[in-house]
């Protein structure tokens, strides 16, 4: 007789209504969370270890924290402002958030 166990990550949806991405500008962004859990037989039994949550875009496949981004390189505390309404931006926006239009 074998048992085949272990633990395996699987990613939660915490809430699911759309979020600006500060990458790529869309609303595709959702706050999700992978925890792990205990496997027997392939079957999550149990969870073992809760995640932090994390803001993941769906388009631009880009993970960030929720107010530094997670990443220095993205430049997030630069801002600029859009030509066409004059709202402020983060630079690496490619689309204003606001009126949709590129932000050149």
């Amino acid at each position: 007789m074998f048992f085949i166990a272990g633990i395996s990550p699987k990613t939660i949806a915490i809430d699911e209504h759309k979020k600006l991405c500060p990458v790529c500008g869309l609303a595709r962004a959702y706050y999700r969370r992978i925890d792990h859990y205990f496997t027997l037989f392939f079957i999550p039994l149990f969870r073992v270890k809760k995640g932090e949550d994390f803001l993941m875009c769906e388009k631009c496949e880009q993970e960030m924290k929720e107010f530094g981004f997670g990443d220095n390189s993205l430049q997030a505390n630069k801002i600029v402002t859009c030509n066409n309404c004059g709202k402020k931006l983060q630079v690496d926006f490619i689309f204003c958030p606001y009126c949709g239009k590129p932000k050149n």
